[in-house]
């Protein structure tokens, strides 16, 4: 297991409190030595992703909008139509959540690791 600075100076601030000073004293010589930081390799954008994710989301809205009178007719009849404004939230909320995590990507915004 490989401790980062702050690890090692905890650890020895630990020993030199339980009286350890000279394994505290080597701790913190040795975590003056620097080690090589590799540079992060460049993740590739997923522009051609948003683009086309983009592209379905705005088509699935101008098609909601465009045929908004046939949809209610259909969407309010019951029966086994009853699921269709199911299916069809499940598909804008997939469509429209792909491009705005493909367009969060490419601006930089990425989730924290833990």
């Amino acid at each position: 297991m490989e401790l980062n600075e702050f690890d090692k100076d905890m650890t020895a601030a630990t020993f030199a409190q339980a009286g350890a000073h000279e394994d505290a004293r080597s701790m913190m010589a040795d975590s003056g030595t620097k080690q090589p930081v590799r540079p992060l390799a460049q993740k590739k954008k997923p522009v051609l992703g948003m683009v086309v994710f983009g592209a379905l989301s705005l088509s699935l809205y101008v098609g909601l909008m465009v045929n908004q009178g046939w949809i209610m007719d259909v969407f309010t009849k019951g029966g086994p139509y009853t699921f269709w404004p199911l299916g069809t939230a499940m598909v804008f909320s997939f469509i429209h959540g792909a491009f705005a995590s493909n367009i969060l990507s490419v601006m930089g915004i990425e989730a924290r690791k833990h």
